[in-house]
């Protein structure tokens, strides 16, 4: 009786609230803007997406064509109380948007980058290209924010939408399949929950365990990272903004060892390189990929770092067969408080998949029950770090997943990994010097498909079960949620 009202109750749920979707608002600005400016700008971007380069990391805003946003800076157009946030915020938006035609511009092919003619008889380079689009950008930003009604024009456009296609969930019977669905994903959070709870030394291994540790060691202080912290939120918004240097050492400081079960080379994760058109890994060389997010903490921004790892591929006998192919990822989140303690870990493989939370115990007061949905999976607590000890993932061998979070000291002839920026793999170079994207423009690691999206396609997750960039990893199959959702901890927890 009990399993029948619950199978109701989803299905109720599903029709009512499973459907929505969020598109973000196509407009048309009538601001006069410098002519040569405008036809520059347009002219770049249709050569973009003519040569199928757009970079995915963050979405353009409609009618302002040098800006682009993230969730969070979405999130955080709801505190803009004085001019002095207005303008950190507007910077902000136009910043992602030169990162991304940096690494667009990067990614164009010789002779479109030579097409575009700045004098009679003259051929740009890359670095002149990006120059003019840097001058431009900020011709028309200073332009535009001079209008009285320039941020409440801009405001309601900063939109990111969601992984979620409502035409996929209406075509494939959504409430219906939803319900076999759900069954599966409790019988999965069972299992996974099953590793968690076995004694670590009981684990089993297939191969052998191999520990893959940051290069070199950095040992700050409490106050030390609270001074950097601090320091670096003293600026309008109030987010904490690292410098070059200073994230640098925060990513030393809170890099994890990964010990891998290791039976077959596609346990090893390695640096990505192109092998004919498409991504591939090369194991010989260790290498873990880094960037900074940003989210909210009982409403106040905080940093988070993420760590990311490339295996050549998901295979083995534990993997379900559906889910086995090309390139496997998974992302690590260290997330910090005001205080630049350490409060959240949570991971999910760059499919999207197998999200989970490791909170601080001491900081959760309750965990959110979400009605009709699947409570935050919480499989075990943050484990407590000592002065001197790492955060350590271990992880089982060819499906890849995370069996236990632990705190280790020095291990005994760790594998040294390098820490590169994430940013390489959106613009990464082939061995001619041509450089592209492994993601396409939707935000899909190239050669990555996998059978699944065959057969759960009705969740609405396009190419479900590909590996994905930054900022498109959708991380509920039952319902809609993202993994870089600033308010996620916030929807999920209550914090003391």
């Amino acid at each position: 009786m009990k399993k029948r009202r619950w199978v109701v109750l989803i299905i109720l749920l599903l029709l009512f609230t499973g459907c929505t979707s969020f598109t973000a608002r196509r407009i048309s600005v009538s601001f006069e803007r410098p002519e040569a400016c405008q036809l520059f700008v347009s002219a770049l971007d249709e050569k973009v997406d003519q040569s199928c380069v757009r970079d995915a990391a963050s979405v353009p805003v409609p009618g302002f064509p040098y800006l682009r946003a993230n969730r969070f800076l979405s999130s955080m157009k709801e505190k803009l109380k004085n001019e002095g946030r207005r303008e950190q915020w507007g910077r902000w938006l136009q910043k992602l948007d030169l990162e991304a035609r940096g690494k667009e511009i990067s990614n164009l092919p010789d002779e479109v980058v030579s097409s575009f003619a700045f004098g009679p008889g003259t051929v740009p380079t890359r670095s002149q290209l990006y120059e003019r689009t840097r001058s431009c950008s900020d011709q028309l930003f200073q332009h535009d924010k001079v209008r009285p009604d320039f941020y409440g024009t801009l405001n309601p456009v900063v939109v990111v939408p969601d992984e979620y296609s409502f035409p996929m969930r209406a075509i494939g019977l959504y409430p219906l399949v939803a319900i076999p669905v759900a069954v599966l994903t409790d019988r999965s959070r069972k299992r996974t929950r099953s590793w968690f709870e076995t004694n670590l030394e009981n684990l089993p291994v297939e191969g052998r365990l191999r520990s893959f540790a940051p290069p070199e060691t950095i040992s700050l202080s409490e106050e030390e990272i609270r001074g950097i912290i601090e320091s670096s939120r003293k600026n309008p918004l109030g987010v904490p903004i690292l410098d070059e240097n200073l994230g640098m050492k925060m990513v030393k400081q809170f890099a994890p060892v990964f010990i891998q079960d290791v039976l077959a080379p596609y346990d090893q994760a390695g640096r990505v390189v192109w092998k004919g058109d498409c991504p591939d890994v090369d194991q010989s060389k260790p290498t873990v990929y880094y960037y900074f997010s940003h989210a909210f903490l009982k409403g106040q921004p905080i940093l988070q770092i993420n760590y990311v790892i490339w295996y050549s591929e998901r295979a083995g006998e534990k993997a379900p067969g559906i889910e086995h192919g090309h390139l496997d990822g998974l992302t690590l989140r260290v997330s910090l408080d005001e205080q630049g303690r350490l409060f959240m870990v949570d991971a999910v493989n760059d499919c999207g998949c197998y999200h989970f939370f490791a909170p601080d115990r001491e900081r959760v007061a309750r965990i959110i029950s979400k009605p009709l949905k699947f409570d935050p999976f919480v499989p075990q607590w943050l484990p407590n770090l000592l002065p001197g000890q790492h955060l350590a993932v271990r992880l089982n061998s060819g499906w890849h997943q995370v069996q236990r979070l632990l705190a280790v000291d020095d291990l005994p002839e760790p594998v040294p990994y390098e820490l590169l920026p994430y940013e390489i793999l959106e613009a990464l170079p082939y061995e001619e010097g041509r450089k592209e994207s492994i993601f396409n423009s939707r935000g899909i690691a190239r050669c990555s498909e996998r059978v699944e999206r065959f057969i759960l396609f009705s969740m609405g997750i396009p190419k479900i079960g590909s590996m994905r960039q930054r900022g498109h990893q959708a991380i509920e199959l039952i319902g809609r949620a993202q993994f870089d959702d600033p308010t996620l901890f916030d929807e999920s927890f209550v914090f003391k």
